[in-house]
């Protein structure tokens, strides 16, 4: 399956954010309590034959914080990674790991029924099974001569 141009968009944007953090910490204007933007969890989809299967990487979130809507044949996966507030006087040297929102919507290869969707989290990921609708069948006209 070829990207599609919101995905393309989609990931240039995280890699701009990712170059003005890089910029921020060279130049000493990073501050680590202002660490929080939108991201976008990485994800795998899957063909299973009947369903199919997205999996997303989202670690430290609480499955309460995170909301799933299927449609057709686009899944929308959204919600919050919170970051632990803690009042310390650490001196950072590193910080890598990204809080906040996130949505991310793909279009399916197939259409899936609403009705049949299940997800279960463990070990920081989030796998959403998706039971495909039946393709639509063709049905033959015949025309009549009048």
């Amino acid at each position: 399956m070829l990207p599609t141009l919101r995905s393309s968009l989609g990931e240039l944007d995280r890699i701009r954010r990712r170059m003005d953090r890089m910029w921020e910490r060279l130049t000493g204007d990073y501050d680590p309590s202002t660490y929080e933007t939108d991201w976008a969890p990485s994800l795998d989809l899957a063909d299973r034959g009947e369903s199919l299967v997205a999996e997303l990487e989202v670690p430290g979130m609480d499955p309460k914080d995170i909301q799933i809507s299927v449609t057709g044949d686009t899944l929308t996966v959204s919600g919050e990674k919170k970051r632990e507030r803690q009042e310390t006087q650490d001196a950072y040297h590193l910080v890598e790991r990204t809080y906040g929102n996130f949505s991310r919507s793909i279009r399916l290869p197939a259409e899936v029924s609403p009705d049949r969707v299940a997800a279960n989290y463990k070990d920081g990921v989030l796998r959403i099974t998706m039971d495909k609708t039946e393709p639509a069948k063709i049905k033959k006209i015949e025309v009549k001569a009048a």
